[in-house]
């Protein structure tokens, strides 16, 4: 099966239709089949948690069988959570927690990947590998020492002392900024050092602005990694004023009382509305930088 499709392209200066011929593939019905029950299942429990946030629950149990549709609209749930929990506080901590880590994990894989890709130095491959290495060893391993390193250094209970063990996992961020830089013109760095410019200044004003596509995908991976995280800054982050969203979280669904479930689903979908919106704008970028690794040579 097929089907025509018209185009417009430039001949001389005037548009001028072109005729295309689509055929269409069976395997591909499939695959979007496929597609749509994968999105299907990621997104019903999604549903069903925003459906629950809308929904007047009178016990502590969720509705049995499942509702995906609140039959009795209301915003008292959200209500509950605003005067009885710490909700604003915790998403003003977990944003300033992230915008830092975010910050320092970038500005290092940036510049760590920028070397590995275009430095010559002896050395330069194993200790890539070294760092590489390091990924194939569990957060919770290195718990112990980092965890005693931010308390010799007096930051427990502080913004900074939750943020810089993101620098201990740029590991995978070096990685993938090193491939994008290997498909960039080493011929912009030779230009730079005729022209007298420093290897800093180089990295930022030349390659720095190009790497935008893959800066902002990973972007949007730091932010979800350090958003969800929930061991670390329970651990650094004891007093409650202090705490992160999950770290919120997780005090209001282990609490004494029991968590109520119009209140657990209004708190979850609190906590992920900003990691929505960061996503929506950002989107594009992903796009860009899984379609085109660069420029070309």
């Amino acid at each position: 099966m097929s089907k025509h499709t018209h185009t417009l392209s430039l001949v001389n200066g005037q548009k001028v239709k072109v005729h295309e011929r689509v055929h269409f593939r069976p395997y591909m019905l499939v695959f979007y089949i496929l597609l749509v029950l994968a999105a299907v299942i990621v997104i019903i429990p999604v549903w069903w948690m925003v459906a629950n946030s809308f929904e007047t629950i009178k016990s502590y149990a969720f509705p049995n069988p499942p509702k995906f549709w609140p039959e009795n609209f209301t915003w008292n749930n959200y209500s509950l959570v605003m005067m009885n929990t710490n909700i604003v506080g915790n998403l003003k901590n977990s944003a300033i927690v992230t915008a830092q880590d975010v910050l320092f994990n970038l500005f290092i894989a940036s510049m760590a990947g920028f070397v590995f890709s275009k430095g010559r130095f002896p050395g330069k491959q194993p200790l890539l590998l070294l760092i590489l290495s390091s990924m194939m060893v569990p957060f919770e391993i290195k718990l112990m020492p980092i965890y005693q390193i931010i308390q010799a250094m007096g930051l427990n209970n502080t913004y900074l002392g939750a943020s810089l063990p993101g620098c201990l996992t740029a590991a995978f961020n070096i990685f993938m900024i090193k491939k994008f830089c290997d498909d960039l013109p080493d011929e912009l760095l030779e230009s730079a050092t005729v022209d007298g410019a420093s290897k800093f200044r180089t990295f930022l004003q030349i390659y720095l602005p190009l790497m935008g596509p893959i800066i902002a995908t990973l972007t949007v991976t730091t932010v979800m990694t350090s958003w969800n995280d929930l061991l670390w800054p329970m651990i650094v982050l004891s007093r409650d004023e202090m705490r992160t969203v999950q770290s919120g979280l997780s005090q209001l669904t282990n609490s004494s009382f029991g968590p109520h479930a119009g209140m657990t689903c209004a708190a979850s979908c609190l906590s992920i509305l900003p990691l929505t919106v960061i996503f929506i704008f950002m989107q594009k970028y992903i796009v860009q930088s899984v379609a085109a690794t660069g420029i070309k040579q």
